[in-house]
């Protein structure tokens, strides 16, 4: 099964699709966030997430094979059409194989489809990514 990029506005969202823990979802989005050391604590990013949910933010969950295995923020401020992204993350297992490049073109392509046309990379790696696969605008 391919990498997808699905976007969801609970952190119970029913992402994993075998019988499930409650929380399950929750508990690995944060195990993630906890084994990167260039993002913040995962209690930290899935409270901001959450506050971000309320006011209808979403957040990118990379699954592949039922599971978790990369998440990224899409947050809109309010003020301009351009979305942020920021709080990129992957598996350990999954760093330096390219899949955090493949995760944000599959986010970038959703959020085009959206009708999205201006993005803001928060974090130094999705500015590395966007750059390199020059996503930064979207091409009229």
């Amino acid at each position: 099964m391919p990498l997808e990029a699905i976007a969801i506005n609970s952190l119970d969202a029913p992402l994993i699709k075998k019988p499930a823990r409650e929380n399950e979802l929750s508990e690995r989005l944060h195990a993630l966030y906890d084994s990167d050391e260039n993002q913040p604590s995962g209690t930290e990013v899935l409270n901001l997430v959450e506050q971000g949910f309320k006011r209808g933010q979403t957040l990118y969950v990379g699954m592949f094979n039922d599971k978790p295995i990369a998440a990224v923020a899409c947050f809109d401020d309010g003020q301009t059409d351009a979305k942020r992204l920021q709080y990129l993350t992957v598996h350990t297992q999954n760093r330096g194989r390219a899949i955090d490049a493949k995760f944000i073109k599959l986010v970038y392509d959703a959020e085009v489809k959206k009708g999205v046309r201006e993005f803001v990379p928060v974090d130094a790696d999705i500015h590395r990514i966007m750059s390199e696969y020059e996503l930064l605008r979207v091409k009229d």
